[in-house]
């Protein structure tokens, strides 16, 4: 399956473990465990291969991850249906709370709509199971310009960024610094 990760189309190298030994796995393969399979063999696999990533579900929580992702590269969340946003919240943890610095991908039921969010809450890679659909994928990355809300956005040095630029707050500093009088700003 293809997968759509910093405005390119790469074909995924990841593999699901799937109950394998994993000894008759090249060390060179990078592999994704499920959490029941990273509380058994979590140790093993990451002293065995070079890339070893976790795929949590929706209702699987990322504090049982938390200290293990330094040996992860990638961890996998699930979107089970298109109403189900849990794993934006996960995302989020991941990034602000626990500052995992690895991949964070969508997989399940991802729909273009919610590309850019997707982005904007720690995701950077997308499993997309319509091949036809690869470059309106490329395009959902560009379709708003601004934002009010701020977001793990990055900056042009790659670096986390507020999303809006003169934020409100920003605006109302500017204000009070260049006038002694009370003033208001609404916001609408």
């Amino acid at each position: 399956m293809p997968i759509v990760k910093h405005d390119c189309v790469i074909e995924d190298a990841w593999r699901p473990l799937d109950g394998r030994d994993l000894t008759e796995i090249d060390t060179n393969e990078k592999v994704v465990l499920s959490l029941a399979e990273w509380r058994d063999r979590g140790a093993a696999a990451a002293a065995r291969f070079a890339q070893v990533g976790v795929a949590l579900g929706p209702d699987e929580p990322v504090a049982e991850i938390a200290e293990d992702l330094g040996a992860l590269d990638l961890v996998s969340l699930a979107f089970p249906k298109f109403n189900d946003g849990r794993a934006f919240s996960q995302a989020r943890l991941l990034r602000e709370r626990h500052g995992f610095g690895g991949e964070i991908r969508a997989t399940g039921h991802v729909i273009r709509d919610l590309f850019l969010f997707m982005q904007r809450s720690g995701f950077d890679a997308v499993a997309v199971a319509d091949t036809r659909e690869l470059s309106a994928w490329l395009a959902a990355r560009r379709r708003f310009t601004g934002y009010y809300q701020p977001a793990l956005d990055e900056d042009d040095d790659g670096d986390a960024a507020p999303a809006v630029a003169g934020h409100r707050s920003d605006r109302v500093e500017q204000v009070a610094a260049s006038d002694d009088s009370v003033a208001a700003l609404w916001a609408y």
